[in-house]
């Protein structure tokens, strides 16, 4: 059999890539540089209400391999729009449950869920998440593993990522806040990567950014569908929040806990974005939520 340039996407995955996103319209340029893509194929947006804007995003990168990237851009204020942090059945326990069940218990009238993603990474057996947890002003767990940073909202609504040293400064302020991985971006420069496997591999990602004080980024990246999206690794990411225009950036669960839930703006029906790695939503510990008031 003829080997097929791994520079160029067979018709058949085309089709079916092409197929896949043919629900997004609007298109909205995202101009990615040679480090992460030899071609753009699809690039589109659409606001799912006013204040929050998902782009979608299908190139090849630079191995001639597809990748899928599912981005949100919420700008809070201005839309009375709120970041949250939310557990399984809206409790104080530690469990798991899926991002669209954890919006479920959280949307209450004048309450309204827009859209979630997973945050921290957590013990897979217990749901016990591996950093710390606050929610509606309340720890229900402390704890900071090294190189570890973490994603808060403070009780001014001011959104901050930071390293333990500012989580310690921040502390008594706290409103909301879930650990993550690795910072990926800090003062808007990008920040090197440890050389080890988690960092090197092709994996699912989800990632938060800030771009300013009223404005913030979600950004998951599928990936083990060699077909369909491949993944990044982490100083790929890094670099693609920087481009974004994330001033800081932190790298949260990924693999097949990556997950982007939003409101379908047809259906007014929250709707699984982007494409899990294990087939379905896996249950995670915890998520960060967007809430119209």
């Amino acid at each position: 059999m003829k080997k097929m340039p791994a520079r160029h996407l067979p018709k058949i995955q085309l089709i079916i890539a092409l197929l896949f996103i043919s629900t997004f319209v609007d298109a909205q340029s995202i101009h990615l540089d040679s480090f992460l893509m030899s071609r753009m194929i699809q690039d589109s947006s659409f606001e799912i209400i006013p204040g929050i804007t998902e782009t979608n995003l299908y190139y090849l990168n630079t191995s001639g391999n597809p990748e899928a990237v599912y981005i949100l851009k919420i700008k809070l204020k201005k839309h009375r729009l709120g970041l949250e942090a939310a557990t399984p059945f809206n409790k104080d326990t530690f469990c798991r449950q899926t991002v669209t069940d954890q919006m479920q218990w959280e949307n209450t009238p004048g309450h309204q869920v827009i859209t979630g993603v997973n945050a921290d990474f957590f013990n897979m057996k217990n749901g016990v998440p591996e950093e710390m947890e606050w929610k509606e002003g309340k720890m229900l767990k402390d704890g900071f593993m090294p190189h570890r940073s973490f994603m808060g909202v403070l009780k001014n609504g001011k959104v901050l990522i930071g390293d333990s040293i500012l989580y310690v400064r921040k502390k008594k302020h706290l409103k909301e806040a879930l650990g993550g991985n690795q910072l990926l971006v800090k003062n808007g420069k990008v920040i090197p990567q440890l050389s080890n496997s988690f960092s090197l591999t092709r994996h699912p990602r989800t990632a938060a950014g800030i771009i300013n004080k009223h404005t913030i980024l979600f950004v998951v990246i599928d990936g083990r569908h060699p077909k369909y999206s491949n993944g990044m690794p982490l100083d790929e990411l890094a670099h693609l929040m920087q481009i974004l225009g994330a001033k800081t950036a932190i790298n949260l669960d990924g693999g097949g806990s990556s997950t982007l839930v939003s409101l379908d703006a047809k259906t007014r029906k929250w709707m699984l974005r982007n494409k899990p790695s294990g087939g379905r939503e896996r249950t995670v510990a915890n998520a960060w939520i967007v809430v119209k008031y």
